[in-house]
Order: C-alpha cells, then structure tokens, then sequence
C-alpha cells in the first residue's frame, strides 16, 4: 500500500504516484494498455510479474500488450529488477521521452508552476506572489505559459509538453471547461481558458477547480482505504473539495459541488458577498473577513491587508488577531459539521497558507465539527492539515495530467 504521493529519489527529485486505477470495472482489450500504463507510470508496478498481479489477468495477456506498448516506445525498459528467485526481471517505465507535464496551480493571491515527466518525477517547480483579481486573462495566462515554457526549456530542452494542467480559483463547468462567474476574477466569466492555454503550449490542456486539484493530490497521499476526504481551502476565498472513495473527484452534475464559500447557514449574517449573496461563509470565515475582524477588536495604525500580516501578528500574540482567526475557524466548523454529516468522509483536510500556520484555526474548526456533527460522523473522523503542503496542487495536477495523457483517449497520440 503506497503511504505518499511524494517520495524523494538518489537524484533528488520528487515521485508521485496515482491515487487508484480510474477504472474499475473489468479491463476491456481497449482500456488495458491505459491500465497498464498507468500502474507502470505511478510506480505500483513495474515488471510483468507485478503488472500480472495487480490486473489479475493471464501472464500472457499482460506480456502481448507490454510489448505492444515498447515497440510503439510509450513503455521503455530500464534495467532490471534483482529478484530472490529466477532471473532479474525487466524494469518497465514510461518512456520520458514523449515529453513533459506541466501545472499551473493558482490561487488569488499565489501562484505555484511544476513539471514533472512522465514517471510523475517532480523536476521543478516555482512560486509567484500575483494577484489574478489584476489581471486579464490573456495577459495572465500568456505569463503563466512562458514561466513553464522557460522551466521546461531548463529542464528538458529536447522535450515537448505533453500536457497541462491549470488550477483555478473558480467553479468549472465540467461540460464546457468554462468558469462560471468566478468572484473574485473579473473578465474571467465564460473566458475559454482551455484554448487560449493549449495555443500557447501547443499541447493539450484541462483546466479544474484549484481546491478539487489540492483535494486530489492529498488524497493521493493517503492509503486507498482512507477515502473519502473533504478538503477545505482558506484564503481570500474558501473552497471545497471532494474526492471519493474511487479515488475521484466528485463534481456533482455541472462543476459545482463543494462551493462552501458561497454557501449561508447563519441568517443573522446579512453581510454582503463579493458573489452578489449575502451571508456567504466567506463574509466572515475568509481570510479578508479575518483581516477586517482583527482591525475591529485591535485598531492599529497599519491596517494589515495580507495573510502574510495575519500570520505575523499571531506569531506576535495579538489578541485580536487570536480571536479573530478562532471566530472564522468556528464558522468553517459548522459548515465542515454539516458535509460530515452528509458525505462521511474519513479525513477532512483543512489547507492554505493560515490553516499551516495556525493552530488556533485548525483547534477551532476540529473543536465545533466534534461538539456539532453526528457521533457515528465524527467516530473515525480526521481532522488535519495538508500532508503535502503548498505543492498538494501540483501534486494533484501532476495526477490529473497522467490519468489523463495515459487514458485509452489520449495514450496512442501522435506528438
């Protein structure tokens, strides 16, 4: 059983691997060369013997569709694998050579570039301070794809992209690929992100929620029989993601499950949303509404206006600054209680840049979920933070772009 999405080799460098196989019904002849792929990809398996035991299929069916996979160079032999018993087996991996994944995960206020190949090898990554509510989507996206055209052209020259992933602060229409009304995104709404992207890498590109990517690349760390989680992401918004036990991302119908943030459940709120609502969660549970908060019950001179400032001042020992942050954890704990309620999960996973610094906020929301949520709910329930930090995004994406590149869709195209 894998225990982490991230393992660091000889080199360096970072490995990731897949959360569960993405299909699991019976393998059809056109599905398992994907599958295979796949397991050879994430590290789950890597010579025919372990290929024949995780797919549970004949030796020889296993064998006819690896050599299929070498002599068309999407699989590439790697040495070999000493055994107790017989002779080395051969050491199957992807073949690097049919390019590079590459993610970019963006938040309001942060943005996070990575590329990986295509073993989910982790070679670089990146973080940018930029503020997208400032930007047009052009101007944004057009620097997002020459930050990764200039780490690829530094890792990897010789090598194209072979896929993409861009994480957005954004509900996604999960038929068109388009965001629907982001907040806090002006100029965004409808916006194909999806082809202005895919014409400046020139390879193709699936664009997702930013804390259903993060939800994704967390789950992928736990142990299979640890899911579902709920992932809670808190920063100028709050965002909710949901991985099920499949090991998949739950989008409801169209996109839209897991919008906490612009979700009420207090009608004594009748604070103004940036989404047009009131009462929204995140009128007075986002990081924003934590920073106006903090000013009411400790004025100073210099108003803070960045999650950066927030931090420093609990590290200070402010006090307004303490319970401010403890108010917006008790709200999150409410509306976390009530999907524990609804959806079960084994682990809710509480992430952003205050949720890894504060322990008032985590101890806030642990506390109300326990004291609110129903006994059988809360009976195996784990409260955390992210296990993978600030690069459970690109972990996520990295995850998201080999499934996709290794699906029976895409495996056979031609570069």
């Amino acid at each position: 059983m894998r225990q982490s999405i991230m393992k660091q080799s000889s080199k360096g460098q970072w490995r990731f691997t897949l959360p569960d196989r993405p299909w699991t019904m019976a393998v059809t002849g056109s599905e398992l060369p994907s599958e295979v792929a796949l397991l050879v990809a994430s590290g789950k398996a890597n010579s025919k013997a372990e290929l024949v035991r995780e797919t549970e299929l004949a030796r020889s069916t296993v064998s006819s569709c690896v050599d299929g996979l070498l002599r068309k160079g999407n699989l590439a032999a790697d040495g070999v694998i000493s055994q107790d018993r017989g002779r080395p087996a051969e050491r199957l991996t992807v073949n690097n050579r049919l390019g590079l994944m590459a993610v970019a995960d963006v938040g309001a206020r942060h943005t996070t570039f990575g590329l990986a190949d295509m073993n989910m090898r982790l070679l670089a990554h990146e973080s940018h301070v930029i503020s997208i509510a400032d930007q047009r989507p052009e101007d944004f996206l057009s620097w997002a794809s020459e930050c990764l055209w200039r780490m690829a052209s530094n890792v990897a020259p010789d090598l194209p992209l072979r896929h993409a992933v861009l994480s957005l602060p954004a509900r996604i229409d999960i038929r068109e690929d388009a965001l629907i009304r982001p907040p806090i995104m002006p100029g965004w709404d409808a916006f194909d992100a999806v082809r202005h992207m895919g014409d400046e890498l020139g390879c193709p590109v699936s664009v997702e929620n930013d804390t259903n990517i993060r939800a994704l690349g967390d789950a992928a760390a736990l142990p299979e029989d640890e899911r579902p989680i709920i992932e809670i992401k808190i920063g100028t918004g709050i965002g909710g993601g949901i991985v099920m036990k499949d090991g998949r991302i739950f989008h409801g119908f169209d996109g839209s499950a897991g919008e906490v943030g612009h979700t009420s459940y207090d009608p004594r709120n009748r604070k103004r949303c940036a989404c047009g609502q009131t009462g929204c969660l995140e009128t007075v549970a986002s990081v924003p509404a934590m920073l106006r908060r903090m000013q009411q019950l400790s004025p100073m001179a210099d108003e803070p206006t960045s999650v950066e400032q927030l931090i420093e001042r609990l590290l200070d020992g402010n006090l307004g600054a303490e319970q401010a942050v403890e108010e917006a954890g008790e709200s999150i704990g409410i509306m976390v209680a009530t999907l524990c309620n609804i959806l079960n999960p084994r682990h809710v996973i509480v992430s952003g840049l205050i949720a890894e610094a504060s322990d008032e906020l985590l101890t806030a929301i642990r506390t109300t979920v326990y004291k609110t949520a129903r006994p059988l709910t809360t009976r195996n329930l784990s409260i955390g933070r992210s296990p993978l930090g600030r690069l459970a995004g690109v972990a996520g994406g990295v995850v998201l772009a080999t499934q996709e590149t290794l699906s029976p869709a895409r495996l056979f195209e031609k570069e």
